[in-house]
């Protein structure tokens, strides 16, 4: 029997992962309902005898755990916020990972032994406070570096004296980022792969790579620009093809993220257009792309552009995109050169220019 493809072995992993979270999720949601629903439970004459006796050790239980279950969840809280904030691209699929689950799990122990120590030698310090201290206290403390001496003048850290509570942390830390990063490498191999094998062409790659940078509703227009400005370099004509297309369908996972690799992948394998797809418009621009490739050699495009352009700059763009290169591909220079052509003109108006020219 065959082997599963990657991308089906990946899938299904993060399937099971997926499962296994909302399955923990819905038993740990009906443990908390039973319990709640036993301690609010209203006792009269007609309660059992059993259910007082039930109430008062659950409620004596709950008591005498809350404080753990309290500064556990403030230390989850802060190692969740760690990795959302390292991983904000993928952050669903990078708490998914094993390594995650073992830093939020060290967190958690961490401030439940933290409590531990403070309640057997601060015995007389209030509860509530006592929570409040490590919750807080001691999630700061492992990450704090104290400088407790330093030279005059000196901005440097040589010559002080320092209490780095926060270098074991940050060393497990780093531990776990660097883990995550790697488990997180196959997925996003896989998801470049399967964009490029649903959407081949450059053209449709920088399409979606277009309307993904357009559509982020969070990015500054500076970051806009400069992502955009990025994606027009990958369409330098001496730049390998597979380099270029496997670097255009990564900025469409970075930019888009997962979730939406998948609709797209999804929307491809249901037989959409690319266009349909990721921005919603006819292929008639990719028609029109492909036309001006099949129909106009490099020199020829030369003119073409020299006849439609009235400054300098875009002539030059395409004089210099069409020189000969042993080691560029014919048709990705073609390509690069008609997709420019679009962008630059608007696909009715060159559409409009090409009729006059072959009328001509």
């Amino acid at each position: 029997m065959a082997a599963p493809p990657p991308e089906e072995i990946t899938f299904g992993r993060r399937t099971k992962i997926t499962r296994g979270m909302k399955v923990s999720a819905i038993i740990f949601l009906l443990l908390l309902a039973a319990l709640i629903t036993i301690i609010v439970f209203p006792i009269t004459e007609a309660t059992p005898n059993w259910i007082a006796p039930l109430q008062t050790n659950v409620y004596g239980f709950m008591a005498r755990i809350s404080p753990y279950i309290l500064v556990g969840l403030l230390g989850s809280t802060v190692a969740i916020a760690e990795l959302v904030s390292t991983f904000q691209t993928y952050p669903r699929e990078a708490l998914r990972t094993r390594w995650a689950w073992i830093l939020v799990a060290v967190n958690v122990v961490a401030a439940m032994i933290a409590l531990v120590v403070v309640r057997v030698t601060m015995t007389e310090m209030n509860p509530s406070l006592q929570v409040l201290s490590v919750g807080v206290g001691f999630q700061a403390i492992i990450r704090t570096r104290f400088v407790l001496a330093k030279r005059i003048g000196d901005d440097g850290q040589e010559g002080e004296v320092a209490l780095n509570l926060g270098w074991l942390y940050d060393q497990f830390q780093n531990l776990a980022r660097t883990q995550i990063d790697l488990e997180l490498m196959n997925n996003r191999r896989t998801a470049v792969t399967r964009l490029l094998d649903y959407y081949p062409s450059m053209a449709e790659l920088y399409d979606i790579a277009w309307y993904t940078i357009t559509a982020r509703a969070t990015l500054t227009r500076e970051q806009e620009e400069q992502r955009k400005s990025d994606l027009e370099k990958l369409l330098d004509p001496k730049a390998p093809e597979n380099f270029a297309k496997s670097s255009i369908a990564l900025m469409v996972l970075e930019n888009g993220g997962q979730a939406y690799v998948e609709l797209l992948l999804t929307q491809a394998m249901q037989g959409l257009s690319p266009e349909a797809v990721a921005m919603g418009k006819p292929t008639s621009t990719d028609r029109l792309i492909w036309q001006i490739v099949e129909q106009y050699s490099l020199p020829e495009m030369v003119t073409l552009a020299e006849k439609l352009f009235t400054t300098e700059k875009p002539i030059q763009y395409v004089r210099d995109a069409a020189q000969p290169d042993p080691e560029a591909n014919t048709s990705n220079q073609k390509a690069t050169i008609a997709h420019f052509l679009v962008q630059q003109l608007g696909t009715e108006p060159l559409q409009k220019a090409l009729a006059e020219q072959e009328r001509a």
